[in-house]
Formats: C-alpha cells, sequence, structure tokens
C-alpha cells in the first residue's frame, strides 16, 4: 500500500506536483491518482522512476511504497 501523504510530501519537496511526476513518469494523472491511492498498484519500473526522479532515499522509498 502507497503512504500517499509521505509521497506528497516528497514530491512537493522536489518542487514537482503530482501531473509533472506522472507526466515524466509517462502516465496519466487518472493513473498516477489511483496509484497514490492504491486502487491499483505501481510498477517496479515505475517506482524506481520516481523515487530516482524526486530524489528518495532508499528508506523513503521503503517507507512510501513497502510500509
Amino acid at each position: 500500500m502507497t503512504n500517499r501523504l509521505l509521497l506528497g510530501m516528497y514530491i512537493r519537496r522536489a518542487k514537482f506536483t503530482n501531473r509533472d511526476v506522472a507526466r515524466a513518469a509517462g502516465i496519466s494523472e487518472t493513473s498516477f491518482y489511483d496509484k497514490m491511492n492504491s486502487k491499483t498498484e505501481f510498477k517496479q519500473s515505475e517506482i524506481k522512476f520516481i523515487a530516482n526522479h524526486i530524489g528518495l532515499t532508499n528508506e523513503e522509498r521503503d517507507n512510501v511504497f513497502f510500509a
């Protein structure tokens, strides 16, 4: 289950919007919001891209996507 509040905080910390991250990851905004709200799951490749794109440490990534 994705910790959407924590992910949102990290996205804002990196000076991005959810729209920016969705576009950069190559997914629609609707799909991104569904994934953030745990309606669907992020793919492993999306997790890796997003974590790198917004500068998450391994611990931060794990807290967001695997806690």
